[in-house]
């Protein structure tokens, strides 16, 4: 059984969450279980609470992540993820994918990456705007459509991640 991440933040189970309240809520949990406050319990006492500790830590960093929130969100409604290998059939998607990779292998200045960086950020935009709508209606059909949304999600976060390593190369060396 999968643990909820929301109600282990006593937050409610949906794509848009208070970050400010998670932030809270995680540095309550993180004083409550870690492990320096647990120096002369028993060995037995210590590692559950390392563990809880370390879960406090993996529920953070999938709650305040929108890709990982939404997968989070998917896997609780039991929706069977695809494999990170599989390709994926949306042509017009592959198309502005090979348009930006495009962009950024021709890339050689700040405009150039600013506009790169634009275009990302705008699509990243509606991507989210999307699966917020996709994960709100709770359907089949709708947790389909966000699962392949979040993938699309996941291609930009690797390119923008790219984007920003080719900048520094090729603006340092300027």
């Amino acid at each position: 059984m999968i643990t909820n991440y929301f109600d282990l933040f006593n937050l409610p189970e949906q794509f848009d969450i208070d970050l400010q309240k998670l932030k809270a809520q995680y540095q309550l949990l993180q004083k409550i279980t870690h492990p320096d406050r647990f120096v002369n319990a028993s060995d037995q006492e210590k590692r559950l609470y390392l563990q809880k500790n370390a879960q406090v830590n993996d529920a953070y960093s999938v709650l305040q992540s929108p890709v990982k929130r939404g997968e989070h969100l998917l896997s609780l409604r039991a929706y069977k993820l695809a494999d990170e290998q599989q390709t994926m059939g949306d042509t017009d998607f592959l198309m502005q994918q090979m348009q930006l990779r495009e962009q950024l292998a021709e890339a050689e200045s700040s405009s150039d990456f600013a506009a790169l960086e634009s275009d990302i950020n705008d699509l990243t935009t509606h991507y989210i705007e999307q699966v917020r709508s996709q994960l709100a209606t709770q359907t089949d059909d709708a947790n389909h459509q966000a699962a392949q949304t979040l993938t699309k999600l996941k291609f930009l976060l690797k390119l923008e991640s790219e984007a920003q390593l080719r900048k520094e190369q090729v603006l340092e060396d300027d």
